[in-house]
């Protein structure tokens, strides 16, 4: 039974999965190599990477192949922009040309790019859902942006509809969804359907009434607090304490009203707004998603200086440009990054760099680039060199070539274990993935009968035996800036030997999983699928 148990269970897993769109990729062109790249690098952050190996063949070779992004990840993405009514011509023009050199990039690549606009008043409107970002959709989304709304200002609204729209599309990974809030801060509304606390302040005729000046009623004056972490701590504590009998349906009637001798230390419209506007956006970070908090300029950030500085407060008081955030969207790592890879060696084996042309490949999306080995002008320890070049493409900073393999019999310090360092020197692109394949082989296998190591084609399964490489580390750079250094997981093979010779079974193919965890992820998905018989 177990067979037919896991053929039902595969076949429910792919109906009730939307299926996967293949993406066409394309090399990244000239002015792609010659980019701005990011202004405030995220390098300590995860780098999208993977590295597989094909099973031994008959003569004990293993193919690899480190793919940058990951061989796993879909090269799909989904920008979401939350509005604030009063966002300037100058800031939905700088968003709209962000689109526009997107666009370009989409139709150059065939990625995917999908853009959502949210613009909030009192309520969050979604004035365009998730649109491909194509000549069509470009119009759509312009038009969204350019919507114009008025009355009142809701920034919890506009990031819950904001965040839910990201949520909503399952088939993006969330570290490719960007979630982009352009507020002046001046909130004094809160909750989908609008809200406000019967806050009284002793004010004639306006004892009820929601606005920004509630802020410099309870306060004394506009200024932002000193410390924003402490100030949304205590506007919590009073939020706990007081529960939601004082709140009402904005521009309804309240039905019970704060004591006025309250009025210092309980929870206002604004409190409750900046308290909660803050809430989602941390949660749409945890998440995953990558979160922009951009400040809108306006006369009303004149007045009541807490709204800006809160916008400041969300984005960890750094400037936020839509150039950085074209950057980010488009450029994995940049020109100046580096993977050192070490090849598999222990007491009880041994895996050999085969150091040839014909045996080393590269692409970057479909497009395969010429490899050359290089004879002269090596440095010390070098044992051979390889460049890989393609019509159109400029290598950065004078370098010799895109991309270069400098391999190392003997290390790069020549006492070392064998090892070769891969050059990127052209910016890798989130929309085209680049794939460096090698060969190498295991020198000493054994010839007594039995199986010897456990085949694991992505390194997610963590074997500790028979890694074709015993590392592989990315060296990320970004804006001439050096970010931490990240492991690639190890690739683990096997072979059984019976009669004196190693008979190889045909390589394993990986499960299709639509939808799968990232290369690291994916060992709970491994065990169930080897519970359920599937290989």
């Amino acid at each position: 039974m177990k067979k037919p148990l896991a053929i039902m269970l595969a076949l429910m897993m792919a109906l009730c999965v939307a299926p996967a769109t293949a993406f066409a990729e394309a090399e990244p062109t000239t002015s792609q190599a010659s980019k701005t790249t990011p202004e405030q690098p995220k390098l300590d952050e995860f780098v999208s990477k993977s590295k597989t190996a094909t099973n031994l063949d008959a003569n004990y070779v293993s193919e690899v192949t480190l793919s940058l992004p990951s061989a796993e990840e879909k090269l799909a993405s989904d920008v979401v922009f939350v509005l604030d009514k009063s966002t300037s011509a100058a800031l939905e023009d700088a968003a709209l040309k962000m689109l526009k050199d997107l666009k370009a990039h989409v139709k150059n690549t065939g990625a995917a790019v999908k853009v959502g606009v949210v613009i909030f008043n009192k309520t969050a409107n979604v004035v365009a859902g998730l649109t491909n970002l194509d000549d069509a959709g470009y119009t759509e989304i312009e038009k969204a942006i350019k919507t114009e709304v008025k009355s009142g200002t809701n920034t919890h609204a506009g990031l819950l509809a904001g965040k839910k729209m990201l949520d909503d599309d399952q088939y993006v990974d969330a570290d490719r969804k960007y979630l982009i809030f352009v507020s002046d801060g001046i909130t004094y509304i809160f909750n989908e359907n609008p809200t406000a606390v019967a806050w009284r302040f002793g004010k004639k005729d306006k004892d009820n009434w929601a606005s920004p000046d509630n802020w410099e009623l309870k306060y004394g004056n506009n200024n932002p607090p000193d410390d924003w972490d402490t100030r949304l701590n205590e506007v919590g504590t009073q939020i706990n304490t007081q529960g939601v009998e004082y709140e009402y349906a904005y521009k309804g009637t309240p039905t019970k009203e704060t004591p006025l001798d309250k009025k210092t230390v309980y929870a206002n419209s604004v409190d409750k707004a900046l308290y909660l506007t803050k809430q989602v956006y941390e949660e749409a970070k945890k998440a995953g998603y990558n979160c922009y908090a951009m400040a809108a300029e306006g006369d009303g950030g004149k007045s009541y200086l807490w709204g800006p500085s809160f916008m400041s407060y969300l984005a960890g008081d750094k400037k936020v440009t839509f150039e950085q955030i074209e950057n980010d969207i488009l450029y994995l790592v940049d020109a100046g990054s580096t993977v050192i890879d070490t090849m598999g060696k222990t007491a009880d084996y041994d895996f050999d760099f085969i150091s040839s042309a014909a045996d080393i490949s590269l692409n970057v999306g479909e497009k395969a680039y010429t490899a050359s080995a290089k004879t002269e002008g090596l440095n010390a320890n070098e044992t051979a060199r390889y460049l890989f070049t393609s019509d159109g493409v400029t290598a950065a900073n004078g370098s010799e070539a895109p991309f270069v393999l400098h391999y190392y019999a003997k290390g790069a310090d020549g006492a070392g274990g064998e090892c070769f360092v891969w050059d990127i020197n052209v910016p890798v692109t989130n929309f085209a993935r680049v794939k460096l394949t090698y060969k190498v082989k295991l020198t000493n296998p054994k010839t007594a009968p039995g199986t010897y190591g456990a085949y694991d084609w992505d390194g997610s399964r963590h074997y500790n035996e028979l890694y074709t490489n015993n590392s592989a580390i990315l060296k990320p750079v970004s804006n001439n800036v050096a970010g931490k250094e990240q492991e690639f997981n190890k690739p683990t093979v096997s072979y059984t030997v019976s009669g004196g010779h190693y008979h190889p079974d045909p390589t394993p193919v990986p499960p299709i999983i639509v939808n799968p965890p990232k290369t690291g992820d994916m060992t709970i998905w491994r065990s169930i699928l080897n519970f359920l018989g599937i290989r």
